[in-house]
């Protein structure tokens, strides 16, 4: 890449209007990892979706499939103990029904909500933004959002060879900080610990600098909605485990 861009505040539009390399797919996905800076100036320039969404929809359904004869006696135990805390016996006939349907039903599931919340947070991120009187349009922040799935595809490698090799499946990642917590199950800091994973910080790091680079706001104004944003969602993941925990 050549290094002469102009970086003096008189050229600020220089900067902007510089052309960065046309980066072809593979040079995009690995760049995510590599050189997410470049990789969203690109994306910026040129905005691309449909890599994106087929990521969003197969890592899903990938993940559940290989490690469903773990997931399904994780989700056994889920379901006795739910339905034992309603005073709602469910025979085991039942129970082996509603498993072997959620081998079909899980999957297509978990590619739906992966979709509708892509969409979701990159319209949210894209309101925000304009709230703050930043540039880019909706189809650029899919497209630096979606590409940032790249690291969610990576997280879901990691599950998967580690619920293989270990034989159960596990609801915490041992990327998390609730890893190297004891067991707290039904507290709300034990919900926020688990949402804390290096891939996911990772993940937010690079839509930041992506939505830095998209608004043309300044990089601490961005980096600061962006860990409100997940302030929010930590504080829903501690929510959540509190209210799952007390139907279970």
């Amino acid at each position: 890449m050549n290094e002469n861009i102009p970086l003096n505040s008189e050229n600020n539009s220089a900067v902007e209007k510089y052309n960065y390399p046309n980066m072809n797919f593979i040079q995009r996905v690995i760049g995510v990892i590599f050189s997410p800076g470049k990789t969203m100036h690109s994306l910026a320039q040129k905005p691309r979706i449909l890599f994106a969404l087929l990521l969003t929809i197969i890592t899903p359904i990938v993940m559940i499939i290989s490690i469903f004869p773990m997931y399904k006696e994780y989700s056994r135990g889920i379901l006795e103990a739910t339905f034992a805390k309603m005073n709602n016996q469910m025979t085991a006939e039942q129970i082996d029904l509603a498993l072997n349907v959620s081998k079909y039903t899980a999957p297509i599931a978990g590619a739906i909500m992966a979709v509708a919340m892509w969409f979701l947070g990159a319209l949210l991120l894209w309101v925000i933004i304009k709230i703050f009187k930043g540039e880019g349009s909706y189809k650029q922040i899919l497209s630096i959002t979606g590409y940032a799935a790249v690291i969610s595809a990576l997280a879901a490698i990691a599950t998967i060879v580690t619920t293989q090799i270990i034989g159960v499946f596990n609801e915490v990642s041992f990327t998390s900080l609730a890893s190297l917590l004891p067991n707290m199950k039904g507290n709300f800091l034990y919900g926020v610990a688990k949402a804390i994973d290096v891939f996911s910080i990772w993940q937010y790091v690079v839509i930041a600098i992506g939505t830095a680079i998209v608004s043309k706001l300044e990089k601490k104004k961005v980096y600061i909605i962006v860990t409100c944003i997940v302030a929010v969602l930590l504080i829903y993941a501690g929510v959540m485990e509190v209210r799952t925990a007390a139907l279970i």
